[in-house]
This record gives C-alpha cells, structure tokens and sequence, in this order.
C-alpha cells in the first residue's frame, strides 16, 4: 500500500530548470496568462498559481505537471537518470548480463510482411540491440 505522501516529489536542484520553473516559463514563451492556462487546465486561477509556486519550490506532483503540459500543449518528460556518465548504465549492464547467459526462451520468427512488394524481414530482438 503506498502512503499519500509518495504523491509530492522534491527534485533535485539543475541549472537546466529556469529559475521561473517550466510551467511559468512555457506560459509566458507562449503569451499564455494564468487565466488562459487555468481555463484550457479546467481548473481555477489560483490552481495556476500554486502549481508555479509548487514546481519552484520542488514540490509540485507529477500530476500536476501533466495537466499543467497538456493545458499548453506541451509534453512532460520525466526521467531518472544515473550521476556518472562513465560508469556503464543499466541497459548496458542489462546487455553485457544476457550476453554471458544463454537465454531459455525460444527466439521468436522474424516478422515479414505479406505484401509480396516488401522483401526486408524485421527482427524484433534487433529493435532493442
């Protein structure tokens, strides 16, 4: 069961945040006022308001900057990223890990398609490698 508490997030300090924070910034960029954002979010002026306050003070939900993305046609992109770029990286530990094991699981037949003009036949475990 997850506590009610795990819905505000804190994030860590980047200079890659404008000092304004996202939604503001976006807002303005796009001569949006609060009151138009809170319309087009379905939601009151004041709600505007504290979601630009939250997401400054690092406390804003994700939820919250999902509907305040949308509401300026936009898209939030959320990702959790490691600290050293010199070490290798999960995906790449994932790979090194499956290549030393054989895997038990029979490969699946490549997918060709039935239109006889298409010739390339589209492995789908290469889409990952």
């Amino acid at each position: 069961m997850c506590s009610n508490n795990l819905k505000v997030i804190t994030m860590s300090i980047s200079p890659d945040i404008p000092e304004a924070g996202w939604i503001r910034t976006m807002r303005e960029a796009a001569g949006i006022s609060s009151y138009e954002l809170a319309r087009r979010a379905g939601v009151s002026q004041p709600t505007v308001i504290n979601w630009e306050r939250r997401e400054r003070a690092r406390t804003i939900t994700l939820g919250s900057l999902l509907r305040a993305a949308e509401a300026l046609d936009g898209e939030l992109m959320y990702a959790i990223t490691g600290r050293h770029t010199t070490e290798a990286g999960p995906r790449t530990k994932l790979r090194a890990r499956k290549a030393a094991k054989p895997s038990t699981r029979p490969k699946p037949a490549p997918v060709t398609s039935s239109d006889p003009s298409h010739t390339q036949s589209i492995d789908p475990n290469s889409i990952w490698e």
